[in-house]
Order: structure tokens, then C-alpha cells, then sequence
């Protein structure tokens, strides 16, 4: 599988996680994912732990992919999880 992404016909560069993250936010466009289930399924925790991992790679995947003003890929959805929207 290529691991690529375009945003606006650009190129994107991910790290590992980042486009796994990516991959399962898209599998399943506007619905919302539990941290639970992300933290899960992308970085294989059994159970859920306290940790800013997941925070700190939607902040990193969402810099690399809003290119310009207004640009919103990856939202927040307060004491929920995170969603893909286009």
C-alpha cells in the first residue's frame, strides 16, 4: 500500500502513527471516534491510560494538513473523541 496524502494536490508527509491515525479517522468520515477506541486500535492499549499521546498526534496531523485559513480536517468533539470532516 502507498502511504500517501494529498491536501490540495500537495503532497503531505505523515510519520507511521500520524497516517494510521489518518486511516482510521477516514475508514469511517464524520463519525466520532471514542479516545478509547483510537488509542485502541492505532496504538494497541489494552486498557485506557491517562496519556497526551493521541492529543499530541491529532496536533501534529492537524498541522501538517491545514493549509490554509479554515482549513478544519480533524475536529474535537468535547468529552468524546476526534472526527474527520471534509
Amino acid at each position: 500500500h502507498a502511504r500517501v496524502v494529498t491536501v490540495r494536490g500537495d503532497t503531505v508527509h505523515l510519520a507511521g502513527k500520524e497516517f494510521e491515525l489518518l486511516s482510521a479517522l477516514a475508514a469511517e468520515p464524520y463519525r466520532v471516534f471514542t479516545k478509547e477506541e483510537l488509542l485502541r486500535d492505532v496504538w494497541g492499549y489494552r486498557t485506557f491510560t491517562r496519556t497526551r499521546t493521541l492529543d499530541s498526534h491529532v496536533c501534529r496531523l492537524r498541522s501538517k494538513l491545514e493549509r490554509e485559513p479554515g482549513d478544519t480536517w480533524v475536529v474535537n468533539v468535547w468529552g468524546v473523541g476526534y472526527k474527520l470532516v471534509d
